[in-house]
């Protein structure tokens, strides 16, 4: 990498995205005029209101007994209540209500319960409900200790038999701390990303859009050099708009802080601003490895975008989900740990709610910063990638999918496109997350039947909508004898070691092992017949259609082999929504997928796919006797001897099966 050309190309992105005046606005002058006035604003208008609903005059009729009368009227009189409440005359307390001719009523029943009617839809009548509720709370407790006076007993020692005060032993900076470090993460996360999204928009699509993204690629530098600066250009942004951010929200909270107490002259509070330096410090030094990983994030899903425009619905979904992320600090009892400190957005907003606490744990602290930099790092490579790939780069992404064109206008025998591939994902995802669920809420074990049925179906559709290659894109080829074998003694490696790879985590990911156990439970007692079917036989065909089918037929036609086996495999992990499975599963579906590219039929991942679900439905239903037929499988712990059994088995295995499957290579 030359380091002038970086400097001059780093320079020139950066003039660009300067000249944009809308990324001058989101990072100028939204942070340091409306953000400092939309906070000093919301304060203000909130006293505002308050003091004039304590200035206002609440009107109130009363149908009651005479001797309450006088009591509530005394009790109104002294101004207990905080609000000014005026008695008058109402004959339809109906039609007075909804003409706010009085905004509540009070009603003595024939039970002595007192009623009090009003409306929820008129603020000024829930506010004077408020102030009833206030005003009955009062004569409540006047009766109580008028009663109990008559009774001749001490009226403190019965209501109060025992007393207790509240010690605080946390800091006034602490508490200040605690609040600040529960909301400041999600501000912190949306001012990265409002810093961050522009730029990326238009180092991306927006080069496309103008036409210069091929005279960029005929420079005499490398991509990578070209795809650093571009990186490094916004990343640079993103830092500067979230430090402006930053500094003018805490100036604005530092003078509300500060105004509130010298306004609450009764309350002998003092806060050293000066205690929150470091953690000020801190938070700036992780907010710049995390703009990395936004930055990245956000240009890798840029990238293929045609228009800003279509840039900007594509970055729509990234961004809910790094605001979702940011959540994680408003979550009781949820703390930065060894386990969170690697998972993205949710270990930056752990780790500035703790440094808000003065919770500083560099251990921690330093996991926190190197993932995010292994997380930058690896959307980088995926960038470097799409920009080496012009059918990627080049693609017209979700403005192509078949799915929104007329069918009469198909071609026949078409493939569909990486736009086609992420809308049968997403539609599968949501019917998934809404029928799914639904149906396995309302009928149990037949909601998983419901499921796959869903899966089989819309692949299968959306294929026929489209007028696909059938044959191309399912990999409907014939699969040789050998080659079956070779797949099933590969797909028995990639078993146990998703096995292996199970015992080891489960320790760790013990929540997700739960998440298994319940669904045994649900199994319980369903017949051995349906559950091959709807467990084994169902997913083996529905499940390989979508994933080592339409998905990976797609991606193969469009990448690199390693690279359509790679994502499918990663994908097929996702899709079973649980941690410990995405990588227990994530081993076997890479072995799936290997088995479906190698012997170039999906008759044989097909195989292999039912023959692994039906060993699990085998060993949910007849524990006993599978415990007798496969010991190894059902120890809590390994000997040394059955590791290495084990690591045999996996290697004769996956070598052996690789060779016989031996029609197609990865590299090829």
């Amino acid at each position: 990498m030359n380091m002038k050309r970086m400097t001059a190309l780093l320079k020139r992105e950066l003039r660009d995205i300067m000249r944009d005046k809308k990324t001058l606005v989101m990072m100028v002058v939204v942070p340091i005029i409306l953000y400092p006035l939309l906070i000093l604003g919301m304060a203000f208008l909130m006293n505002a209101i308050v003091s004039s609903q304590a200035e206002k005059t609440y009107l109130a009729a009363f149908d009651v007994n005479e001797e309450a009368e006088e009591r509530l009227l005394s009790i109104l009189e002294s101004q207990e209540i905080g609000y000014t409440v005026r008695i008058v005359e109402s004959k339809d307390y109906e039609t007075d209500l909804e003409q706010e001719n009085i905004h509540v009523y009070v009603k003595e029943e024939e039970d002595g319960t007192f009623s009090l009617y009003y409306l929820s839809a008129s603020d000024q009548s829930a506010t004077a409900l408020s102030a009833m509720r206030t005003l009955f709370s009062l004569y409540k407790d006047e009766l109580t200790e008028e009663r109990i006076a008559d009774a001749g007993m001490d009226v403190d020692t019965l209501l109060n038999p025992i007393r207790y005060e509240n010690k605080d032993l946390s800091s006034a900076e602490e508490s200040m701390g605690n609040m600040i470090g529960s909301i400041m993460p999600f501000f912190i996360v949306t001012s990265i990303l409002l810093g961050a999204i522009y730029p990326a928009i238009d180092v991306t699509a927006g080069e496309k859009e103008r036409g210069t993204l091929e005279t960029l690629l005929t420079l005499p530098v490398t991509n990578f050099e070209m795809i650093m600066s571009k990186f490094l250009a916004v990343s640079v942004i993103a830092c500067v708009s979230a430090f402006l951010n930053v500094f003018s929200m805490g100036g604005a909270m530092v003078f509300l802080v500060s105004s509130s107490l010298s306004q609450a002259a009764n309350l002998d509070i003092s806060i050293r601003f000066e205690t929150f330096i470091p953690g000020i410090l801190f938070t700036l030094v992780v907010m710049t490895f995390f703009a990395l990983l936004v930055t990245a994030v956000c240009m890798c899903t840029c990238v293929f975008a045609k228009s800003f425009k279509e840039a900007n619905n594509y970055i729509t979904p990234v961004m809910l989900i790094f605001m979702f992320g940011s959540y994680a600090a408003m979550i009781p009892d949820l703390e930065l740990s060894a386990r969170s400190a690697a998972i993205p957005v949710v270990n930056v907003a752990l780790l500035i709610e703790g440094l808000f606490k003065f919770q500083y744990d560099y251990g921690l602290f330093a996991v926190v910063l190197f993932s995010n930099v292994a997380y930058s790092l690896l959307a980088v490579m995926i960038l470097g990638k799409i920009y080496n790939s012009e059918a990627i780069l080049f693609s017209e992404g979700l403005s192509s999918v078949k799915l929104f064109k007329s069918r009469r206008d198909m071609e026949e025998k078409q493939m569909p496109g990486l736009g086609d591939v992420i809308l049968i994902l997403c539609i599968v995802l949501l019917l998934m997350f809404y029928v799914g669920t639904y149906a396995q809420l309302k009928w149990g074990f037949g909601g998983v039947f419901v499921q796959q049925l869903l899966i089989l179906i819309v692949s299968l559709l959306y294929a026929w909508y489209m007028k696909a290659d059938k044959r191309k894109l399912f990999s409907l080829e014939k699969v040789k004898p050998l080659q079956l074998l070779g797949a099933i003694l590969f797909g028995i490696g990639a078993f146990l070691l998703g096995l292996i790879a199970g015992a080891l985590l489960t320790p760790i990911l013990s929540e997700s092992a739960q998440n298994l156990e319940q669904l045994d439970e649900m199994i319980a007692g369903v017949p051995v017949g349906i559950l091959v079917l709807v467990m084994a036989v169902m997913p083996a065909i529905g499940e390989e259609l979508l994933f080592r089918g339409f998905v990976m037929g797609t991606l193969k036609n469009r990448c690199r082999p390693a690279v359509a086996v790679g994502v499918t495999a990663v994908i097929f992990a996702a899709y079973h929504m649980s941690l410990l499975r995405f990588f227990t599963v994530g081993i076997i579906g890479l072995g799936l997928t290997i088995a479906a590219y190698r012997t170039g039929s999906i008759a044989a991942s097909m195989t292999v796919h039912f023959l692994n679900n039906l060993t699990s439905v085998l060993i949910s239903v007849y524990p006993k006797q599978m415990e007798k037929a496969l010991p190894i499988l059902f120890k809590e712990s390994l000997s040394l001897s059955d590791i290495l059994l084990l690591a045999a088995v996996i290697i004769i295995g996956l070598k052996v099966g690789w060779t016989l499957m031996n029609k197609k290579s990865l590299h090829s």
